[in-house]
């Protein structure tokens, strides 16, 4: 939207974070500590806000040699091109990474111990980089609560609207200077202005498929984090008129079960060792086989001829196996056991190889099995996809089986070019005043994506745009918001740090716990009947991710209750809040008033 001067403005800050992810949190947390008065938007509920950072396992690239460093990041790149002083901007502040841990957050970071060698042990110096994390455990939500943590520290200094997308920047005709933003909140437009800068931290297009078609050049992606990644920060870009980059880039974590969910399951299988070992194999499409199923998987990215690409995007994949091999899942005693025992539970089964490949749609299946076969037991090497033989065994006895699969998406890389200050650079190469950029949303990974890399990314992106965007500027015209607006109901901010006060009476015990997804505690009130039984329990408050967390608790609810006991299985894919829901159920069987 261009300015004129018939707009009213509804409120004024000095700072506007357009999502409320790790990169955004920062930018939020460091504009606060240089001065400024922040409004901190995101399109998503309150409980599902936190982007890719609320799944992420929160581990960050860290080294301590810059041209050993340097060296292994542009090996990565090669061919792409890639922006000298980005890179140097970025590689200087890795190397900073520990003292970052210690003076922002009183965390001595600590070595992970994953792939010493790097992720690309290939490559000159890959042992250059190493992954550090702040928290204990990965893919827990600890990390995300750390950042969202240090938001509402500063709630005098920060406001919060949650299910408040962004429609539209509001920009200078004459200078491109980006003036505010139109937010639709609570279905009314509202034009904030924004004195010293807007930053646009609203993450990825992984969950936009027009967008995932158009650019990275897939049909069908399963999203394994967040759904609210719809690509806005593309169209907000775009609008402003920026330069895009980095827009095929994208990283996997190769198939999950494929059940046409918005976010599937099992986002790791291509990892699980014990899967893999045996009478069985990935068949694309037409039936065929069309990478190495035993390959540690590279966020996606597989060995091809001296390269490693994406996972060519199949359509309808399946993983196919044999009786034999079925039984032996079956009988799994891995730490993946329970999980892969499920995995085989959606198994399509059929008497032949000629019914299995009619029934999948797999026209070839028969003869790569009959080639599968002759690798293992005549030629006893896979000459083609170069599978370890130990791992591969030929197929025997029917029945036989397939089990739908589908290839996910983490996160995508592309969106506005920024500079090492992370400002939004124009179609000619100029910045465009005001507006700054942090995390997914156009980083500077052309190709290759190694891992912990989006973390350290949106912890020093998330500081240098927070912190320059906060810094005074002149302005254009004058920038106050309309007589009352503070008043106004839908203007207030939707944060808030108390616990409230819960009551309870006889047979009655309140329980919390602060170890689930979200930052707010679970609360929960229990009632026990008079046999001591578990008769009720009541959740009172809890903010976790209504896809995964939010369901899971009525589950363990019922099962606590018939079972008369807080042990009973965790939900699938809901560990964390599972684990907080039996916590603060048994917090509360502690304090039960008699």
């Amino acid at each position: 939207m261009i300015y004129n001067s018939s707009l009213k403005w509804d409120k004024v800050y000095d700072v506007i974070v357009v999502g409320f992810g790790g990169a955004g949190a920062g930018a939020a947390r460091f504009a606060a500590d240089n001065g400024a008065h922040v409004l901190l938007v995101d399109s998503a509920p309150e409980g599902s806000e936190g982007g890719n950072t609320r799944y992420a396992g929160g581990a960050f690239a860290w080294g301590s040699n810059f041209d050993d460093l340097k060296d292994y990041y542009k090996q990565t790149y090669y061919p792409f091109k890639y922006d000298e002083k980005d890179l140097d901007a970025f590689v200087e502040n890795v190397l900073k990474m520990k003292e970052y841990s210690k003076k922002y957050f009183g965390i001595e970071a600590k070595a992970t111990g994953r792939r010493p060698k790097g992720e690309y042990p290939e490559y000159r110096h890959g042992d250059a980089m190493q992954s550090q994390s702040m928290t204990q455990g990965m893919y827990n939500g600890g990390f995300w609560k750390l950042l969202r943590k240090k938001v509402y520290e500063r709630l005098d200094r920060i406001d919060i609207w949650f299910d408040s997308p962004v429609e539209h920047l509001i920009q200078s005709p004459k200078n491109q200077t980006i003036m505010g933003v139109v937010i639709n909140r609570n279905g009314n437009k509202r034009l904030v202005a924004a004195k010293n800068g807007v930053v646009l931290s609203c993450g990825g297009f992984e969950n936009n498929q027009a967008m995932v078609q158009d650019f990275l050049g897939q049909g069908s992606l399963a999203p394994i984090g967040s759904l609210y990644n719809q690509g806005k920060g593309i169209d907000l870009a775009v609008e402003a008129g920026a330069r895009l980059w980095h827009m095929s880039n994208y990283d996997s974590h190769g198939l999950s079960l494929r059940q046409n969910d918005p976010r599937e399951k099992f986002a790791y299988m291509i990892n699980w060792k014990s899967l893999f070992n045996g009478s069985i194999f990935v068949a694309g499409d037409d039936g065929t086989r069309y990478f190495r199923e035993d390959e540690e998987d590279r966020h996606g990215y597989k060995y091809n001829h001296g390269n490693w690409i994406m996972i060519p995007n199949q359509n309808h994949p399946h993983i196919v196996m044999d009786q034999r091999q079925y039984e032996q899942l079956s009988n799994d005693t891995s730490a993946k056991a329970s999980q892969i025992k499920e995995l085989i539970s959606y198994a399509i089964k059929a008497n032949t190889i000629e019914e299995l490949a009619e029934n999948i749609s797999a026209p070839r299946l028969k003869q790569e099995v009959a080639d599968f076969n002759f690798l293992t037991d005549v030629k006893k090497r896979d000459m083609f996809l170069h599978r370890k033989i130990d791992t591969m065994r030929s197929f025997g006895k029917g029945p036989y089986y397939a089990i739908p699969v589908r290839h996910n998406i983490l996160h995508t890389h592309g969106g506005a070019k920024r500079n090492e200050n992370c400002e939004v650079i124009d179609l000619n190469g100029k910045v465009i005043p005001h507006l700054y950029e942090a995390g997914e949303l156009g980083d500077i990974f052309a190709t290759k994506y190694i891992g912990a890399n989006s973390i350290a990314d949106l912890l020093i992106s998330g500081k240098i745009a927070g912190e320059n965007a906060a810094k005074p500027k002149d302005q254009e015209v004058e920038l106050d918001a309309v007589t009352g607006a503070s008043k106004v109901a839908d203007l207030k901010s939707d944060a808030h740090t108390m616990i409230a006060n819960f009551d309870a009476s006889k047979n009655q015990g309140i329980g919390i716990s602060s170890n689930g997804i979200s930052d707010l505690p679970i609360v929960v009130r229990v009632t026990l009947n008079d046999k001591n039984q578990l008769k009720k329990i009541e959740t009172l408050q809890q903010k976790e991710s209504p896809s995964l967390g939010g369901k899971a608790i009525p589950v363990l609810t019922k099962a606590m209750i018939a079972n008369n006991t807080t042990d009973v299985d965790t939900v699938s894919g809901a560990s964390v809040t599972s684990h907080a829901f039996q916590e603060a159920v048994s917090d509360a069987l502690k304090h039960i008033q008699k």
